[in-house]
């Protein structure tokens, strides 16, 4: 059934809430902003800080306390005391971004800070055409390899004006000798209005940038021969303006999935990729939270969840918005769309962007049994 921009009718699918005591998740915990970044302008030196997703869990808390997740590994090469903030975190590793030009690549886990990087050694900006103007470092990402964890592609974007883009893939790869890669300059062709560069969506190894009310999608395609930059069109998601919380990823071995929160309902839609229908979206289920949320709260203020970032078939979920006020807690949550399974984190102040962080040495065998269903029935 293609989606036609009408609300899906929500088809109940059980709900199975975890008991994180006894079955943690593969998920280690998550990284957050410090609120000094988007709050108070400040500019002091600061670090993220590291929430940890189970802690009563004593297996995980003791990976915490071998591992380096006050970051001091960085904090001993900051001869500068940067501003620190989350890019990334993927396969163990965590990307941040530190003032204007630098680029730290650690491991807390491994108690390792792999790198840092000066992106004016990328010549991301030394185009003759470009030196002139507003220029900066817009997004950067991790791309990593689950069969070698040891490889990893770093991805930067840079802007320039209003107007144009340009990105630079530095490849770990063996042969390539650790250099970055450019693609050309990219002249948007419409004015990128809430062109969200902070949320950068991916489907296997392309990047999804959504702008122009989310009309528009900007592409980069880091291939290692031909990194390039282009804009799509997609109309499925000009339906989606009257869900304000929604994101695009991947599920089911790579599907694009457009998953997003109507109330308490959380719903995905599938894109067709054969047949007559290819190129459509079909709404594949909405599961309905309702129960879960009113089993462990008094009534919500916002009457709603947010979806703060997807990480393959996994969303997280929060109670409220960012920024909401200096003195509500917003509860964390992470839901599986292939399985229905709920599970609270913890509360904390939702006072900065955050990255979930996972290991590969944190085992999905951890996940307990649970009821699952499939999404195509």
């Amino acid at each position: 059934m293609a989606y036609n921009g009408e609300p899906p009718v929500p088809v109940p699918v059980p709900v199975v809430v975890a008991n994180v005591d006894h079955h943690p998740a593969p998920l280690i915990g998550l990284f957050f902003d410090s609120p000094l970044q988007h709050v108070f302008h400040s500019g002091l030196p600061c670090t993220p800080a590291f929430a940890p997703a189970h802690r009563s869990n004593p297996d995980l808390v003791a990976a915490i306390l071998s591992g380096d997740f006050f970051l001091t590994t960085l904090q001993a090469r900051d001869h500068q005391q940067a501003l620190w903030s989350v890019l990334d975190a993927r396969g163990g590793y965590l990307l941040l971004r530190g003032g204007g030009t630098l680029l730290a690549l650690l491991n807390p886990l491994a108690r390792r800070c792999e790198r840092i990087f000066d992106l004016r050694d990328t010549h991301i900006f030394d185009d003759d055409d470009y030196l002139e103007g507003d220029l900066g470092l817009a997004y950067g990402g991790l791309i990593c390899d689950d069969e070698n964890p040891t490889s990893f592609r770093i991805f930067c974007l840079a802007s320039h004006g209003e107007f144009r883009l340009r990105a630079a893939v530095f490849f770990s790869f063996l042969g390539m000798g650790g250099n970055w890669f450019l693609s050309p300059w990219l002249d948007v062709p419409h004015h990128p209005h809430g062109l969200s560069l902070d949320n950068g969506m991916r489907v296997g190894n392309f990047i999804y940038w959504p702008y122009r009310n989310r009309s528009y999608v900007v592409v980069l395609d880091p291939d290692p021969n031909n990194p390039r930059l282009f804009v799509e069109m997609i109309p499925p998601l000009l339906n989606l303006n009257g869900f304000l919380s929604s994101v695009l990823g991947q599920i089911n071995g790579g599907n694009m999935c457009i998953a997003y929160s109507n109330g308490f309902n959380i719903g995905f839609m599938l894109r067709q990729e054969y047949g007559l229908d290819a190129g459509a979206w079909a709404n594949i289920r909405v599961l309905n939270l309702t129960d879960p949320i009113n089993a462990k709260f008094p009534p919500l203020p916002e009457n709603r969840l947010e979806i703060a970032a997807m990480r393959g078939s996994i969303l997280y979920l929060t109670t409220s918005e960012m920024f909401h006020g200096p003195h509500v807690l917003s509860w964390f949550a992470c839901l599986c769309l292939e399985s229905g399974r709920l599970e609270w984190l913890f509360a904390r102040m939702y006072d900065g962007f955050f990255q979930p962080y996972h290991h590969s040495s944190w085992s999905t065998s951890l996940l307990p049994e649970c009821e699952r269903f499939d999404p195509f029935i």
